[in-house]
């Protein structure tokens, strides 16, 4: 459901220049050698797992004479020999790559251009992972996908990756073998399960294409084994399949597989049906939206096998509790609709608090570790509209949250609900950037949420304001260079407040500053944003970050 009224996205069908990115792998790889020289050596190991990363990157973007060089060394090379290599024995070696990147032995091909039918041609609901520690290769496909019409997040490591799986719902996730904190078999052992319930493809991707790592890739869950270097050509195709399996699959399918209730597909179906009966008849019903309370630090503390737990058995309650002819289902994440036939909105509220008694007590184990969990629940009447049904439970629900929490509140509609609150910050010591990013912004509307901008000029001003509160959703900006203290420093202090899990953080950066974007990921940044930039752009993104935050699905 699209909630916001904005101008077009503005995104063009310009040709890709990969110049770019073979600059920027050049400078990386320049800055490599220095570090070399710096050593005075290096052990074997290390040069074939350099070559290794610099064989899939340039293959990628086209510098392929370069990537069949690399090829050709890793040949004769050991990964798991630590001998000690003498820097001043690399001249030659570092002298053949070099003029690969200049020009002056390699035979550059055509660079891809993103055929104009591919423009914008992912929907909407399409959300790329992509867990790889190669910032040059993620940033090409990334804003490849993007101008697909995909959004994309990146994790450079396999924790931070796991972390965004679980909490960012992606439908697609393409995972390195090689992570520098490990590998991505063992990310696969952490999300494949969810994933296959959850219907989201995972593909495995990795510059060493043997047989094993492909046997072991499907062995422990993954759909797909894509090869490094990319072959764009049949990588887009590719995507295209998947998506339409997907949609394929999810249509199909209206139970939800963890606990065994309704999905959100179903649900859709259920209120349309109940709707026309209620138009054509004296019959009415009512909707009842539940979420369970501070259910984000469930899974930061007790884990998320602790919370698909909580998950499950409430699940059952529900099913067991619901008389003939009602309807529950897992509307998205931890939040739950139940439909009730016939029912007063004020009456289902007695079946909620039935619930309620019989789901608070319950005491859930994590290793020596027990705790219990409470619920929130806003309940309304249908009045002619089903999404106007689905605003008013949702803003009564907001209301039980914001005024303590494990309790029920009827909608009334004499009475001003308070919306779910959105904000945006930009936090840029160019003042020029914060006004127009502001009015900018200031286009988006929504009937359901009450959505603000606020602007600061630097970092401190913006850590010792009291902005945040715990039940509203933030946006951060934030630029990565400022004089008074550095994007990076106020990335990572706000991102040590664990509690802060509604805080979505996206840099603003140039792209000559590869090692800021890294360095940005590295420290929990959800997102990058490179300067200068179309403010319809910025725009379009945040409408789609905050679609995916509203709009729970499975």
């Amino acid at each position: 459901m699209n909630r916001w009224g904005n101008a077009s996205d503005g995104r063009g069908g310009k040709e890709m220049n990969q110049k770019k990115y073979q600059d920027m792998l050049a400078q990386r790889t320049e800055n490599i050698f220095k570090d070399w020289e710096a050593r005075g050596s290096l052990t074997e190991r290390e040069l074939y797992y350099f070559l290794h990363k610099l064989k899939g990157t340039s293959g990628t973007i086209e510098l392929q004479q370069l990537s069949l060089f690399c090829a050709s060394q890793l040949e004769i090379l050991s990964s798991s020999n630590d001998q000690k290599i003498p820097v001043s024995s690399l001249e030659n070696l570092k002298n053949r790559i070099r003029s690969h990147f200049d020009g002056s032995e390699a035979v550059k091909k055509e660079e891809f251009q993103l055929p104009d039918c591919y423009i914008n041609q992912l929907d909407q609901e399409t959300f790329i992972l992509i867990i790889d520690d190669d910032l040059e290769f993620v940033s090409y496909l990334k804003e490849l996908l993007e101008k697909m019409g995909a959004q994309v997040i990146i994790s450079l490591n396999g924790k931070r990756g796991i972390e965004q799986f679980y909490s960012m719902r992606p439908s697609i996730i393409l995972v390195d073998t090689k992570l520098p904190d490990m590998s991505g078999f063992e990310v696969l052992d952490q999300i494949a399960d969810t994933a296959r319930q959850k219907n989201t493809m995972v593909a495995l991707t990795s510059e060493q294409a043997t047989k094993e790592n492909e046997i072991e890739s499907y062995r422990r869950g993954a759909m797909d084994f894509i090869p490094k270097p990319f072959d764009m050509d049949i990588f887009f195709p590719y995507l295209f399949n998947r998506q339409q399996r997907q949609h394929a699959i999810s249509s199909s399918i209206i139970t939800d597989s963890l606990t065994g209730i309704g999905n959100r597909r179903y649900f859709d179906e259920v209120i349309n049906n109940f709707a026309k009966k209620a138009d054509q008849s004296d019959t009415t019903f009512s909707l009842v939206m539940v979420d369970l309370d501070h259910f984000k630090q469930v899974n930061d503390l007790y884990g998320h096998p602790a919370g698909d737990d909580v998950l499950r058995k409430f699940g059952e309650i529900l099913h067991d509790e619901k008389r003939e002819g009602d309807y529950v289902f897992r509307y998205g994440g931890e939040e739950f609709a139940l439909l009730f036939v016939n029912l007063q909105a004020d009456e289902a509220v007695h079946v909620v608090e039935r619930i309620r008694n019989k789901f608070n007590p319950l005491s859930f184990n994590s290793g020596d570790q027990s705790f219990n969990v409470t619920f929130s629940a806003g309940s309304a009447d249908y009045q002619g509209d089903t999404e106007e049904l689905i605003s008013a439970a949702d803003q009564a629900l907001y209301e039980a949250k914001r005024t303590g929490r494990n309790r029920t509140i009827l909608y009334d509609q004499r009475k001003r609900m308070v919306k779910r609150k959105l904000m945006v910050i930009i936090v840029d010591d160019d003042s020029f950037i914060r006004q127009i990013l502001q009015q900018t912004l200031l286009e988006l509307q929504s009937p359901d949420i009450e959505f603000t901008v606020k602007t600061y000029s630097d970092g401190p001003a913006f850590l010792e304001d009291d902005w945040y509160t715990p039940d509203d959703y933030f946006i951060v900006l934030l630029d990565g260079v400022m004089p008074k203290m550095d994007g990076l420093e106020v990335l990572s202090r706000l991102k040590s407040d664990h509690a802060k899990t509604n805080v979505t953080v996206s840099m603003m950066t140039a792209r000559k500053s590869a090692n800021d974007i890294k360095a940005a990921l590295w420290l929990g940044a959800d997102d990058y944003i490179i300067k200068p930039f179309q403010p319809a752009d910025v725009l379009g993104r945040i409408e789609k970050l905050a679609n995916r935050l509203f709009d729970k699905r499975e």
